[in-house]
């Protein structure tokens, strides 16, 4: 297994789809993401969180964390990627044309940095 070098930023992506139709659920969906956002997660888009880290050590580190606080309920997934991935990301965010705001006419691309 190929090892990025210790000084090498790389990204964890969490995906999640946890249960949220009972009070008790939504409990353990709000508890998971505040925990995720201590970890030092970000919100990417809904049930996608990611968190930059610094060398292999630091991501088994947060990815064991993460295992320490997940539900039991619904799936979690981890992905690492390196910079240079993340940085080929392409987002593509449309809008649908709306009377009320002009601006929102046609698709446009929204870069997010860290």
């Amino acid at each position: 297994m190929h090892h990025a070098p210790i000084g090498k930023y790389m990204y964890i992506v969490c995906f999640f789809d946890l249960p949220t139709q009972t009070k008790k659920e939504r409990k353990r969906y709000t508890i998971f993401r505040r925990k995720l956002m201590q970890a030092g997660f970000v919100m990417m888009q809904y049930s996608v969180y990611i968190a930059q880290v610094r060398g292999t050590h630091q991501v088994q580190d947060r990815i064991d964390k993460v295992k320490s606080f997940s539900p039991k309920n619904g799936e979690v997934r981890l992905l690492t990627i390196t910079d240079r991935q993340f940085d080929r990301m392409e987002m593509i965010v449309n809008y649908e044309y709306s009377k009320s705001d002009e601006s929102l006419k046609y698709g446009c691309q929204t870069i997010i940095e860290f």
